[in-house]
């Protein structure tokens, strides 16, 4: 077997791992997946193509897979395997596209951590999924920013921007929402002793504890910052990719898909 190895993703967003198969791996290689994923927010696992039983038991290592509230899963004996399907005569946003966000960040103390997808039906040159690095872009920011934005707090909400895509796809699907859900969370967080920028764009509706004639000013300061080219990496996705992020530190939204069929299986992760 060969070593496992990591490559980083471009503009230092996340990490390829290579020569590892996730149906059958050591506990010395899962430590280096867990490593990668704590240092880089996401990573990247091609062509792993698992069975149902192999996906959800991977996830079942990272950590504690979740019913997600909003979408059904794949069935009684997958129930933690989300389909997100984007059908070819689908012509609405797709499903959290248009925004960068940080998957449930209107949930208080339960929020999940990880998010997971794996590629079942991929679209040639389409429906690539674009990451942000709360690291680096925390890294990047001016000191006086830094210090303004120390203590501040940001309010996250169900029904911020990107709601729209959300709203389309529970009609689609004949679910109606319950209320909006709000919550307050650190807009500067630390992983592994490393800060990183909660902000999630799709979400952030106010921000607190900073010089109140300058919240709004930081707020779109912030936004502009995380969607800037140089934190940005557009993921290609091949059948039976696998990506895995931390919701704390990464940022992602789905890319425009036209007039093609394109399938996911998602985990959301405690």
């Amino acid at each position: 077997m060969n070593s496992i190895s990591i490559t980083p993703g471009k503009n230092n967003v996340g990490a390829y791992i290579n020569n590892v198969n996730l149906k059958d791996f050591t506990p010395n290689q899962f430590e280096k997946i867990k490593n990668t994923l704590n240092k880089f927010g996401v990573v990247f696992i091609k062509k792993q193509n698992l069975d149902s039983a192999s996906y959800q038991g991977f996830a079942k290592s990272i950590g504690q897979p979740v019913i997600y509230p909003r979408l059904k899963g794949l069935d009684e004996k997958y129930p933690f395997i989300n389909v997100i399907e984007r059908k070819s005569e689908d012509k609405n946003l797709s499903f959290g596209s248009s925004w960068l966000h940080q998957d449930t960040s209107y949930l208080a103390s339960d929020r999940p951590r990880y998010t997971m997808l794996m590629g079942i039906e991929i679209p040639s040159g389409q429906g690539n999924t674009i990451f942000s690095s709360g690291f680096n872009a925390y890294e990047k920011l001016p000191d006086e920013i830094k210090n303004k934005i120390e203590n501040a707090t940001g309010i996250f909400s169900s029904a911020g921007p990107i709601a729209v895509t959300r709203l389309e796809r529970e009609k689609e699907m004949g679910i109606k929402s319950s209320k909006s859900l709000e919550a307050e969370h650190s807009i500067v967080k630390s992983v592994n002793g490393k800060k990183t920028l909660y902000i999630s764009p799709g979400h952030l509706i106010k921000i607190k504890n900073v010089k109140e004639d300058e919240a709004d000013y930081l707020m779109n300061y912030l936004v502009e910052h995380v969607n800037k080219k140089e934190f940005i990496f557009s993921y290609e996705w091949s059948k039976g990719d696998i990506c895995l992020w931390d919701n704390l530190s990464i940022l992602h939204m789905a890319s425009e898909i036209k007039n093609c069929r394109r399938v996911m299986h998602r985990i959301t992760i405690k």
